[in-house]
């Protein structure tokens, strides 16, 4: 298989705006020509069966109507509703559920008004009813699958009882094709279009009273969210992830425990997290990403060196070696300390930048250096990540190690 196939590019924002304002409206207009081929059709033959396919019909145009309205105000935001009318779309198309069962109660009457006579001019019905059948079904598909790439409750709602209306149209045409042979199949042609629908309305209702009541976020998708959190940098252990569907959004709660020294550290962690899921699922309003701040006890501290790793080197990116200490804080004992080259000490452009990378992969906790790094670009790369940056003028890194080993206390607490 393709490989595309497998992995489609996702859907721009502009191109999601404009199917969202363009394709219901293009679906009411697909249902106003049906229903009015239909009603010509019905009216020519006397076929009860078709009369209530155009009922049938003419609710499809409503329905459509309703998830346009709805598609194009649930974004907007004001004061009384911060987090926009996104559920409006599922109000609509609980909307058009019962405008179906309506439907389908009108069908039932024409039901139990008793025996019809046969239809007349039997080939202008089935014609109608087919060029009808055709449409439904090219156009639901289109409807329903557009729905679900962008997430519209409203718009997949909508393809989806578009395409239904396929078999509602297949019995229709069988009592049609009835009357050909003498059998009178219209009336209970009628009825079974009566249950079908029915049972679509109810289907469409229930789905979208689940979402009014706040229905959480498949566990699938939750986990590859905790996934998602569990891979950024600095994140520690991630404790719960909770998430609900509003409409064609969703809104997720996590929370996590990151390693950070100071607040802001913490806070770029937890944006970090956010950008992460909404760039996973564009489906995502808001992520609310809720923190502990701590370190782990094994504190993993970095330091550019010489090749003996005594020296502090003067300068960080061009630093022949680092030195690798780990200490543990319950103990308050070096645990290990060794000497690692410096992979990009000979690179002629962004040696800071790529150093400080491979730190952050190392998964450093922190970083002394002789440099002044904090308004450079790898200083700013290790506070995003939540590492601390320390400077330090010392040249020996035994006395520097020994000074930290002394400020153990306030060197791992958050700064405040």
């Amino acid at each position: 298989m393709d490989s595309s196939s497998q992995n489609p590019k996702p859907m721009t924002p502009e191109r999601k705006a404009f199917l969202r304002k363009w394709v219901v409206l293009f679906s009411a207009l697909e249902s106003l020509v049906e229903t009015g081929i239909k009603l010509g059709a019905a009216l020519l033959t006397g076929s009860v069966g078709l009369m209530a396919d155009v009922i049938h019909s003419a609710v499809d145009v409503v329905g459509s109507l309703l998830v346009w309205v709805g598609v194009r105000i649930a974004p907007n935001k004001y004061r009384s509703f911060p987090y926009g009318f996104y559920k409006i779309e599922n109000l609509l198309a609980l909307a058009i559920g019962l405008a179906i069962l309506f439907g389908a109660f009108e069908i039932f009457k024409i039901f139990l008004a008793g025996k019809s006579p046969l239809p007349s001019n039997v080939p202008i019905g089935v014609a109608a009813v087919l060029l009808g059948m055709a449409l439904d079904f090219f156009w639901g598909r289109f409807e329903a699958r557009v729905g679900r790439e962008i997430n519209s409750p409203g718009i997949e709602a909508s393809g989806t009882h578009t395409l239904s209306d396929v078999f509602s149209s297949l019995v229709v045409l069988v009592g049609l094709l009835g009357s050909l042979f003498g059998y009178n199949l219209d009336r209970w042609a009628a009825l079974i279009v009566s249950l079908m629908i029915t049972r679509m309305g109810l289907i469409i209702i229930w789905d979208n009273v689940r979402v009014l009541l706040d229905i959480a976020v498949e566990p699938e998708r939750l986990a590859s969210y905790r996934k998602i959190i569990e891979r950024q940098p600095g994140v520690l252990d991630v404790h719960a992830v909770r998430g609900r569907n509003s409409g064609s959004f969703r809104f997720v709660d996590a929370e996590v425990v990151v390693s950070a020294f100071e607040i802001d550290a913490a806070e770029a962690i937890a944006q970090q997290i956010e950008q992460a899921l909404k760039e996973e699922d564009s489906a995502i309003d808001s992520a609310f990403i809720h923190y502990r701040h701590e370190l782990p006890r094994q504190i993993k501290l970095y330091v550019p060196t010489d090749a003996s790793g005594t020296i502090i080197s003067d300068c960080f990116g061009k630093a022949s070696h680092f030195s690798r200490i780990l200490y543990d804080r319950q103990t308050q004992q070096v645990l290990q300390r060794e000497v690692q080259q410096n992979p990009f000490n000979d690179e002629e452009e962004h040696r800071g930048i790529r150093l400080a990378s491979h730190l952050i992969d190392q998964g450093a906790d922190s970083v002394c250096c002789r440099e002044d790094l904090e308004n450079k670009g790898p200083g700013l790369m290790l506070h995003r990540f939540g590492i601390d940056l320390r400077r330090t003028e010392e040249p020996q890194l035994d006395r520097v190690l020994e000074d930290y080993l002394e400020s153990t206390k306030s060197m791992f607490q958050p700064r405040g």
